[in-house]
């Protein structure tokens, strides 16, 4: 089909983020999603066969898949291959530890991967259990600029992570690494238990959004440098993304979730892997069976939901994760029994 025309949401592409499974072969000390090797929850390809098609056909056209460790997902290979033939750009975010060549046939199916990072050799090992998680990680960024394969680093800003940043930059662009993404900690998951002390406080972004800006600009042309985080005047000055929802004019369900994201359970959420409950899309076993109910009925919430933090982003000097902020206004909505 062909591509929208129009912006959805502060996305660049309408992207359906997809968690098939929740096991990890690592069980990160800040993972939003509780992943563990023990994890059991997986989605089965006749359930998402036909909803993916669904979703193609509502104007998604990038299928984000996560977990878990999407390279352990047992059907990996007639998932990719299956989305790639309804049109999806399929890309993957991974820990690195299966992006080799003993692996190679899987990954020809997508058409891009991102590796995280969560800081330099001893904070990323220390996060993530595991005194060999920075090297396998490099390794695969190496394996996958070796061959061609676009690649970018997922790189997680704690307060313990920031400093490590230029050096990280400067490795990942001597490696060939198309990206560096920038992603400010989400408090979330196992975070909330373990990781609470390293969260970026008002000061902590404005230092980040900065030195992403520096980094940019020395490295433009060889490496491009992304923050996630904009400045509230500019979301505010840019709302026009969300019209269709804020005008209660949603033709396809691109247009009114941006992005859609899956659980290894089927549950189908706006933006964030935790976003509250009650904002709930339906299940995925619903868009197989071709309804789409639950999802257009949860319209005027996300909209009442936008007003409000647009609303109380007004005149605010600050920057913001757009998804994580949302996320937090809309737990306060229901704290206060307002959704």
């Amino acid at each position: 089909m062909a591509a929208p025309q129009s912006r959805s949401g502060y996305l660049p592409d309408r992207t359906v983020h997809l968690h098939p499974l929740a096991r990890c072969n690592l069980a990160c000390k800040h993972c939003y999603s509780h992943s563990n090797p023990q994890a059991s929850d997986l989605l089965d390809m006749k359930v998402l066969a036909p909803a993916l098609a669904r979703l193609r056909a509502e104007g998604y056209e990038v299928l984000s898949l996560s977990g878990g460790e999407p390279m352990l997902y047992p059907e990996l290979g007639a998932l990719t291959s299956h989305a790639r033939s309804l049109g999806f750009r399929v890309v993957a975010i991974s820990n690195g530890f299966r992006l080799n060549a003993r692996f190679q046939h899987l990954i020809d199916g997508f058409d891009g991967l991102a590796i995280s990072f969560d800081g330099g050799r001893d904070v990323h090992n220390k996060v993530r259990c595991n005194p060999r998680a920075y090297d396998m990680a490099m390794k695969g960024l190496e394996y996958l600029t070796g061959i061609g394969k676009p690649v970018a680093a997922a790189y997680t800003v704690s307060k313990e992570s920031v400093q490590d940043i230029p050096a990280f930059v400067d490795d990942a662009a001597r490696l060939g690494v198309r990206a560096v993404q920038l992603r400010p900690l989400v408090m979330a998951g196992r975070a909330t238990d373990d990781y609470t002390d390293f969260a970026l406080n008002k000061a902590d972004r404005h230092r980040l959004w900065l030195i992403g800006e520096a980094l940019a600009s020395a490295y433009e042309g060889e490496i491009a440098v992304h923050t996630d985080l904009a400045h509230a005047r500019n979301i505010v000055a840019n709302r026009s993304a969300f019209d269709a929802v804020l005008n209660g004019c949603s033709p396809t369900l691109s247009d009114l979730v941006n992005p859609l994201v899956i659980t290894p359970q089927g549950r189908m959420l706006p933006y964030t892997y935790d976003f509250p409950q009650e904002f709930t899309l339906g299940h995925i076993s619903e868009l197989a069976q071709g309804s789409i109910g639950a999802i257009t009925q949860s319209a005027p919430k996300l909209k009442d939901l936008l007003h409000s933090v647009f609303e109380e982003l007004e005149g605010r000097d600050d920057f913001i994760d757009w998804f994580a902020h949302t996320r937090d206004h809309a737990r306060e909505l229901v704290d206060a029994a307002l959704v």
